[in-house]
């Protein structure tokens, strides 16, 4: 009885995340939509990327490199964004707009232009949501930052929402956090493993970092013991904006393993630094239409949603604002402060020009810090 309730378990948190997927959309979109859908392989590649990195950069070196291109990065945006499951031939299933601002805050929506919107997926500085219309009947799931540790939500996300800002390349590592590494590999690419604070306690990262540009190309999570790997995010592409100087991932592979999930998001070109107070909307959870599901109440081993022993909350019914969850200590300071009206990015003068990590700096121009 056990071995067919844990079967049973499994299969309902699978069903849950196969949501995600929308089947029924990719045979109701058909194969003129999907082939609308793809990428362009005649469009311009845009200008390479600068090496930033000396031959045997350091440890110290290496982590500067990758801070400082995301320290340039406050929020971004993506219009157009396509989403694949790797089981289907890598076809775009969905297409949606995704947007992202430091500290947390991330949406993404996406559907069909037959199907309207199907998913409704956001973080803000209170909560979490998920939303799929094609959930019977249609359902937002929604669980509070604070709650997340104690949640059986973690059986479908096994870290927090905050890491898909990471997977989509804003990634900023503590130095005091990485315990080992630079590990070079024959791609070229290096490794780093440090320690990441969470709120299931600390666990373990591995950051595969390109030797010459700092591309961060690889991110694994695993548990505090490095056996299992809870998430990943591998960077297929990058694409250099020069008027910014960053680098930032086109082409993401994401992996939840506990949740059997697999995604692969094509951001396209994306806009930097283009989100103002304006668009607060964006970090709005939607409630109208839906029945409010909290996820935040499921405690482990209880039953997960869509089952029928689940219980929803009621309309209007979410809990007053709570604290943000405990987040690391180590601050990133952006290269410029955004102007008043968080819009115009900074030029390239504004922001100087970029340092090679491990180059030695000639007599007349000001000494680099060294660490």
């Amino acid at each position: 009885m056990r071995i067919e309730a844990q079967v049973s378990s499994s299969r309902r948190t699978k069903s849950l995340l196969t949501l995600l997927t929308v089947a029924g959309v990719f045979s109701a979109c058909g194969a003129t939509c999907q082939r609308q859908m793809l990428m362009n392989p005649f469009a311009a590649a845009g200008p390479a990327a600068p090496q930033v990195l000396a031959e045997g950069a350091t440890r110290e070196q290496i982590i500067a490199a990758v801070n400082q291109n995301s320290s340039r990065v406050r929020s971004i945006t993506a219009t157009g964004a396509t989403i694949s499951v790797p089981d289907t031939l890598g076809l775009p299933l969905l297409s949606g707009n995704i947007a992202a601002e430091r500290p947390g805050r991330f949406r993404l929506t996406a559907g069909t232009a037959v199907t309207g919107q199907e998913i409704d997926l956001g973080s803000n500085d209170e909560l979490f949501w998920l939303c799929m219309r094609r959930n019977q009947p249609p359902a937002l799931y929604f669980c509070r930052h604070s709650q997340f540790a104690t949640s059986n939500i973690r059986q479908m996300m096994p870290v927090e929402p905050s890491w898909l800002l990471a997977a989509i390349g804003i990634v900023d590592l503590d130095p005091a956090s990485v315990f080992d590494g630079p590990l070079p590999h024959n791609d070229g690419t290096v490794e780093l493993r440090s320690w990441l604070p969470s709120a299931n306690g600390t666990l373990q990262r591995v950051t595969k970092i390109d030797a010459r540009r700092a591309w961060v190309v690889g991110q694994y999570v695993y548990d505090q013991s490095g056996r299992t790997l809870l998430a990943s995010a591998e960077a297929e592409t990058h694409r250099y904006y020069p008027l910014e100087q960053v680098s930032l991932p086109e082409l993401v592979s994401i992996r939840l393993p506990p949740a059997n999930m697999a995604l692969r998001i094509n951001l396209g070109t994306v806009q930097i630094n283009q989100l103002g107070p304006e668009q607060a909307s964006l970090w709005v959870m939607p409630r109208d239409g839906y029945q409010l599901i909290d996820l935040g109440n499921a405690v482990p081993g209880a039953p997960l949603p869509g089952s029928p022993n689940s219980q929803p909350a009621p309309i209007g019914g979410l809990p007053p604002a709570v604290p943000n969850s405990p987040a690391s200590t180590y601050q990133i300071t952006p290269v410029s402060a955004p102007n008043n009206a968080g819009r115009a990015a900074p030029s390239s003068a504004e922001i100087g020009p970029l340092p090679r990590y491990g180059q030695k700096t000639p007599a007349t121009q000001p000494a680099i810090r060294r660490f």
